[in-house]
């Protein structure tokens, strides 16, 4: 199980920099050369830098996991966040799941530091509060450029295959009572699979 543990995390953590970067390496072709022929070059490039970090550093890096500071490891929450926000182009129904990956990591955290039971509930409240805090920002801003976007009625109209207008009130419910269920999934994700793992960490 550890082994299996470890390739997780070595996954979660070595796809960081190769995808940092290759996306880093698309914004540089995009603001400075935007020549068709090259930018598969430059997401390689960004790729290969990527893979060479984690080469160097990906070991220590998953050795010490479980002891990084708090900040690092809410860095590498919002960056995933980012990721998933722009591969589905601001679709925030993915971003969910993250939730998962960070009831996921706290609940190992909390084992394999032997935190002791009397803390237990206080860190999955706060860490459901930090992931249910994040999703709402990722809400808000796909909500609001959701209401800024005049053709994202007709996009609903069109992939629901409705039969009426999708009119602006009904934006404003699909936005809030949407963002509402998402950040509430969010939390209840994180709290879940928190208190999942610890479970069975101790029933071992």
């Amino acid at each position: 199980m550890k082994n299996i543990e470890k390739k997780i995390d070595g996954l979660i953590i070595g796809s960081l920099f190769p995808l940092s970067l290759g996306l880093l390496a698309v914004t540089i072709w995009f603001f400075l050369d935007k020549s068709e022929s090259r930018p598969v070059i430059y997401v390689a490039i960004g790729l290969v830098l990527g893979a060479l970090i984690d080469l160097k550093f990906l070991k220590g890096w998953i050795d010490r996991r479980y002891h990084w500071p708090l900040w690092v490891v809410a860095a590498i929450y919002i960056v995933y966040h980012v990721f998933v926000y722009g591969f589905f182009m601001g679709l925030p129904v993915f971003n969910v799941f993250l939730g998962l990956l960070a009831g996921y990591y706290f609940g190992h955290r909390i084992c394999f530091n032997q935190v002791p039971p009397e803390k237990h509930s206080k860190l999955v409240n706060q860490v459901s509060l930090f992931t249910g805090l994040i999703m709402t920002l990722v809400c808000i801003s796909s909500g609001f450029l959701a209401l800024m976007d005049y053709e994202a009625a007709g996009m609903i109209k069109e992939v629901f295959g409705l039969d009426f207008e999708v009119t602006s009130a009904m934006m404003w419910g699909i936005v809030l009572i949407g963002g509402m269920l998402l950040i509430l999934t969010t939390v209840l994700l994180t709290r879940i699979t928190m208190n999942q793992v610890v479970k069975n960490h101790s029933s071992k």
